[in-house]
């Protein structure tokens, strides 16, 4: 017979599980609002902030993140182009090479939309210790490289 604290960490494992998937969904329908908003796709306001967290990015880097083929990250970066979120350079040390990159100055008419999200957020963080902040910040990054590694082995069945 399982002991009265194995039985209290499964259900925990659970509520866990069941509270993560709830964040995620909950997540996707808040930026596919704030897309409807701003004129994009969600996809397209995704790829916006892969390029705002991980700098430019060439097409097939950017294809190869956000598990998109060629053909749909190009239409993905034509419609931000003409949205003017976006610009094409050539690299400095191999001109065949298009770098993607994010236009600063729309990041900032972006950002009014996201405010609400950010008084809330400061809201419900406040309640906490810095202790629990770093714990649940601990929480995030390792949630965030488990997602990393399972959509690459998901992407890598897809292929195989």
């Amino acid at each position: 017979m399982p002991k009265k604290t194995e039985v209290r960490r499964a259900e925990l494992g659970a509520a866990l599980t069941l509270a993560a998937q709830r964040s995620a969904t909950d997540a996707v329908m808040m930026h596919q609002a704030i897309a409807d908003r701003v004129g994009l796709h969600v996809t397209d306001l995704r790829c916006l902030n892969m390029l705002r967290l991980g700098g430019p990015a060439t097409a097939g880097e950017l294809a190869a993140t956000a598990g998109l083929t060629t053909g749909a990250i190009t239409r993905m970066i034509d419609r931000l182009l003409k949205a003017g979120y976006v610009r094409r350079e050539h690299d400095e040390q191999d001109r065949r090479r298009v770098i993607i990159t994010a236009v600063p100055e729309r990041f900032d008419e972006l950002a009014p939309h996201y405010e609400l999200l950010a008084r809330e957020f400061d809201t419900v963080a406040a309640e906490y210790t810095e202790e629990q902040l770093e714990l649940i910040l601990q929480l995030f990054h390792r949630l965030h490289e488990t997602t990393l590694h399972v959509t690459k082995a998901l992407r890598a069945e897809e292929t195989a």
